[in-house]
This record gives structure tokens, C-alpha cells and sequence, in this order.
């Protein structure tokens, strides 16, 4: 029987870093790497596993500074990557979403800094 399915929520870090962040973005280029590698090992054994990046999102942990600093970048809504859980959550055991990138539209990614 067996089977599965492993989701873990990365960060547009691990595509394209900001300054001055390399710990959370080393965190987040190995959870990535990690994804992958679960994803190539669990593949006979029917687990499915992928990663979501999401860009900015609301959040109290967040300082006001960090608020301030990227306001014109715009923020997701938590309740926004939860969607995302649950469609990733929701493919049928034969398909998997390896990477799933969510971010608010004015958020720049290509030539970010």
C-alpha cells in the first residue's frame, strides 16, 4: 500500500536572495535541495513530495522596519499559501507539483536587489 504525500514551505530565497540574509536563505536552498532529493527517494515507494516558495507574507513575526522596507513589494495573505497547501494536498497520488511559486504580483523575483 503505502504512499504519501510531503509538502514543505520554502521561500523565494532559494531562487533569488536578498542582501544581507544569507543564513535564511541557506536554510531555505537546502530545504529545496532536500524536497528534491525526498522527492527522486520516496518516488518508488509512491511519496510524492514538493515545495512551495511563497514571496512575501503577512505576518506578526515580521518587524515594522521589514513592513516599511518592502510595503511597495506587497504582502500575501497567510490564509493564501494555505490555498496553495491544500491544491498541492489535493492531486491525485499519480501527479505531483514539485515547485509551486506564490508571491504578490508587484513583488519583483528576476533581477531582485
Amino acid at each position: 500500500h503505502g504512499g504519501g504525500r510531503i509538502i514543505n514551505i520554502g521561500s523565494l530565497s532559494a531562487i533569488s536572495p536578498r542582501p544581507h540574509s544569507a543564513p535564511y536563505t541557506t536554510s531555505k536552498f537546502a530545504l529545496a535541495g532536500l524536497s528534491q532529493s525526498l522527492a527522486l527517494d520516496g518516488r518508488p515507494y509512491g511519496i510524492s513530495v514538493g515545495i512551495i516558495h511563497p514571496g512575501n507574507v503577512e505576518s506578526e513575526l515580521l518587524s515594522k522596519e521589514t513592513i516599511a522596507e518592502r510595503e511597495l513589494e506587497g504582502f500575501l495573505q497567510p490564509q493564501q499559501v494555505a490555498d496553495c497547501v491544500v491544491s498541492m494536498a489535493n492531486m491525485p497520488a499519480s501527479a505531483n507539483v514539485l515547485e509551486m511559486t506564490i508571491m504578490p504580483t508587484p513583488q519583483p523575483l528576476v533581477g531582485r536587489g
